[in-house]
């Protein structure tokens, strides 16, 4: 598929050079380059190196991996990938979350989420402290940003699907990091996906600066005095990335621009993409407000029974109750009221009548050790390929719910009856 001519003409005005120009084109026709991300929450570094040998370290993320379909296994058809031990992220797409570096014990808002590869990878970056808000204004969008936080194994992340404008107004000054990772016109893909080239038109980055200079406007709103907010996006144009930025600062004074950086596909090994971080500079106020304003409920029995038969020790927290559902809330719970909720913590499972019934989200978020009934295969078992494929089928275990491992780590639970697997929820 041919390169716009509108859009070659634009980048021959930002590289002004002949020579880098040609080099820059020329890169548009190159192999894309392809990456995943270790997820740290579930296993080490150098764990991951015992299991899938060495690859060469993204330069902008410590956890970022290299990988060519040449020298390596399809990876998303990986048990381990089911067992969420990395993420399939383009490696540019790995900038903006290192960019902004969330810290421990901070309040982070991804505002623009789906499908949830940053989100994954702050949640990695606080190690299970804090909060991770994930955010995403389009409903068709949540169902993947969910799948992902949950197979992630994260516990301390809420997910809300709303606007912006609604946010801004609940979340005044609330976040000590926000990332903007905007709609934009997705140059930077034109290598990764041809098909992009298709969509692009001369109008398409001026409509869409004004979006993302409406979002930006609202996210200024939700960051805390001293805290940083990010804007990101996967083009080349600068009427969507330098003139946005610009822009932002001109109209809000109490921010400075702390960096901008762009990742060039013929000078670095990734895609298109274009990252500016800018700071509050008004001086923060005091320690981040942990409040919770939880409060306890009484256990169900069946889910006690639940508990108690197969020796699960939850992350700390009190259990709320929503409808049927049962979820941990983060140990800093915001208050949602009026906002449209999609998780609110780690969702435990849901009450039946007369029973418990455990959900795919626990699975992910416990270790082997965790659960008192565990089968645990070998990567590429045949048994596994039957588990996923949601086969029924003959196994050695225990009657009830099992924690169906492989090398160890969860992928879900299997219902068995008579060494016989007759469901499984995954």
């Amino acid at each position: 598929m041919s390169i716009p001519a509108a859009f070659a003409k634009n980048m021959q005005l930002i590289l002004t050079n002949p020579s880098e120009y040609a080099e820059f084109m020329a890169s548009l026709e190159q192999p894309r380059q392809r990456g995943l991300r270790i997820n740290t929450l579930k296993i080490t570094p150098e764990a991951f190196a015992e299991l899938f040998g060495s690859l060469k370290t993204v330069d902008w993320c410590s956890t970022g991996r290299y990988y060519n379909n040449q020298d390596t296994a399809p990876l998303g058809k990986n048990p381990l990938y089911n067992a969420g031990l990395y993420y399939i992220q383009e490696p540019s797409a790995m900038s903006a979350a290192a960019i902004l570096n969330p810290q421990p014990r901070d309040k982070v808002l991804d505002l623009c989420a789906s499908p949830g590869g940053k989100s994954t990878q702050m949640a990695a970056l606080l190690g299970g402290h804090g909060l991770l808000v994930s955010n995403d204004a389009n409903f068709s969008r949540i169902p993947q940003l969910v799948r992902n936080v949950e197979m992630a194994g994260i516990t301390n992340s809420i997910i809300l699907c709303e606007t912006p404008e609604r946010m801004s107004r609940r979340f005044t000054s609330y976040f000590d990091r926000v990332l903007v990772d905007a709609p934009c016109s997705g140059e930077g893909m034109f290598r990764k996906d041809p098909s992009t080239r298709l969509a692009w038109d001369a109008a398409k980055p001026a409509r869409l600066a004004v979006i993302q200079k409406n979002i930006l406007f609202h996210a200024a709103k939700m960051v805390t005095d001293g805290g940083y907010l990010a804007y990101s996006t996967c083009t080349f144009n600068t009427t969507e990335n330098e003139d946005v930025a610009a822009d932002f600062l001109a109209q809000n004074g109490d921010f400075q621009l702390i960096s901008q950086t762009r990742i060039w596909p013929h000078i670095h090994k990734g895609e298109g993409h274009f990252v500016a971080l800018f700071r509050k500079t008004t001086p923060k106020a005091g320690g981040s407000q942990y409040s919770a304003g939880i409060r306890p409920i009484k256990i169900d029995k069946d889910f006690q029974t639940f508990m108690d038969t197969y020796q699960i020790k939850l992350p700390s927290g009190c259990i709320q109750v929503h409808s049927d559902k049962l979820f941990v809330p983060p140990q800093i719970y915001p208050d949602l009221s009026g906002l449209r909720v999609i998780r609110a913590g780690l969702l435990l499972g849901t009450l039946k009548k007369h029973r418990f019934e455990p959900s795919y989200a626990l699975a992910m978020a416990l270790q082997q050790s965790g659960f008192a009934n565990v089968i645990n295969l070998p990567n590429h078992h045949t048994n596994i390929t039957k588990f996923l494929g949601g086969e029924t089928f003959e196994i050695d275990a225990k009657d009830g719910y099992n924690l169906f491992c492989v090398e160890g780590y969860p992928m879900g639970f299997a219902k068995i009856l008579k060494n016989r697997l007759k469901g499984r929820i995954i």
